[in-house]
């Protein structure tokens, strides 16, 4: 029987933040009901006592222990320096009033939490590198490579691989350039998975939706999440221009929490009619009926060096509920998964012959009938929260907590 473990996820992310629901609290969630205990330790904004309550009483529900620090935002480096020494402080005094066994710090700022509190009290280390956290900033302008934060980011990331007791990456891509051929069992591909249960879609409501925003007879491409860099608003607005020549009813759906401005100015310089888009937001546990509307999706982002770390959850989310998706090159492994198993396409150039090449594939696969099936069973054996995330999490959590128990039972 797999041993269970101790541990304390840090996360250097509001409670309330949706990518903590979807991509940490489930995940969590799945491996508390595996029998391992499980602590969260979360960065919050100003929260009253009400709310608080709340979300410590729902986390318990599903059988999460949750702490919090309060964030701190400016200046930017020393806030943030101070908000790692907090977190590894209480990280100690929480593993040794818990003997928890091990410390999962979720990317580079929890890392460093991580590190202290290993160094302190011995725990065990899983550092999960959500990216490459240094090259991001750079690749963003908002960083100098020869910079502090990137060189003091670069030493966090060097000693935590060094130190970690199991890692995580999101991507192939990012394993063989962090590891080579090195294919240790503690180092695990994990991206960033879709539940499709959460995703299923309820027909009824997805036909009175269409009806509402008066798309009820038309041809639906949609986009889900932020907008703005890295993620590439212009050019998805171009390629749709292009889209629309082939498939001339084709409407735009985007779907985020952002401030529309972006977009919507994009669309206009386009000239693209607002009869042709809607933008709109939607509850998470909704978003399954909303994207049952469309015929494909879409997702393109800035095609930097950094992004072979990426693994957008909105790829898993639309496939896993049949859409194929049209993608720019270069992210993640999303060539070889959309393109090299049938179920989207990737523009090879971000420019009028690439967008029509694109627009030509996308449209010929979204009237393959065989293709929603194709691109559920995609979703599955590679981005199934409960057939690909939970178990290897599972993995990885009992052969660190048999690494404890050896080491407890070893001779002194």
């Amino acid at each position: 029987m797999p041993e269970t473990l101790r541990s304390l996820y840090i996360c250097y992310l509001s409670l309330e933040d949706p990518l903590v629901q979807t991509q940490v609290v489930a995940y969590l969630e799945g491996l508390a009901r595996l029998g391992h205990r499980i602590h969260l330790l979360t960065y919050e904004p100003q929260l009253d006592a009400g709310r608080r309550s709340a979300l410590r009483a729902e986390l318990e529900g599903r059988g999460i222990v949750w702490h919090s620090l309060r964030y701190h935002k400016r200046p930017s480096l020393p806030a943030t320096a101070y908000d790692a020494l907090a977190g590894a402080l209480l990280a100690t005094r929480l593993v040794r009033r818990h003997r928890l066994e091990a410390v999962h710090a979720r990317s580079h700022v929890p890392a460093a939490s991580g590190l202290l509190a290993k160094r302190l009290t011995g725990c065990r280390l899983i550092f999960d590198i959500r990216g490459l956290m240094g090259e991001e900033y750079v690749d963003a302008g908002r960083w100098r490579r020869d910079g502090l934060a990137h060189r003091i980011t670069g030493w966090i990331q060097r000693v935590a691989i060094e130190r970690a007791d199991g890692i995580v990456v999101l991507t192939e891509s990012v394993r063989r350039h962090l590891f080579g051929s090195d294919d240790r069992r503690t180092t695990l591909v994990i991206p960033c998975c879709a539940d499709a249960h959460r995703l299923a879609e309820d027909p009824g409501r997805t036909a009175r939706l269409r009806k509402d925003l008066g798309l009820a007879e038309r041809a639906i491409v949609v986009y889900v999440g932020k907008l703005t860099a890295p993620y590439m608003d212009r050019e998805m607005v171009e390629f749709f221009v292009a889209a629309r020549r082939l498939e001339r009813g084709l409407a735009f759906l985007a779907l985020t929490q952002a401030p529309p401005e972006s977009l919507v100015a994009e669309l206009e310089r386009a000239g693209v009619s607002d009869s042709d888009y809607r933008i709109a937001r939607c509850e998470p546990a909704e978003i399954g009926d909303w994207l049952g509307m469309a015929d494909f999706a879409i997702c393109f982002c800035e095609p930097t060096f950094s992004r072979i770390a990426s693994s957008p959850t909105k790829i898993g989310e639309y496939l896993a509920v049949g859409l194929p998706v049209v993608s720019g090159p270069g992210i993640g492994d999303g060539d070889e998964i959309l393109g090299g198993l049938d179920v989207g396409v990737i523009v090879e150039s971000f420019d009028e012959p690439g967008y029509e090449a694109a627009a030509e594939r996308i449209r010929e696969l979204a009237s393959d009938p065989q293709c929603p099936a194709r691109c559920r069973r995609v979703a599955r054996k590679t981005f199934s929260l409960g057939q690909v995330g939970i178990p290897r999490y599972h993995r990885l959590y009992s052969e660190i907590a048999g690494m404890s128990s050896e080491a407890q039972s070893s001779p002194r």
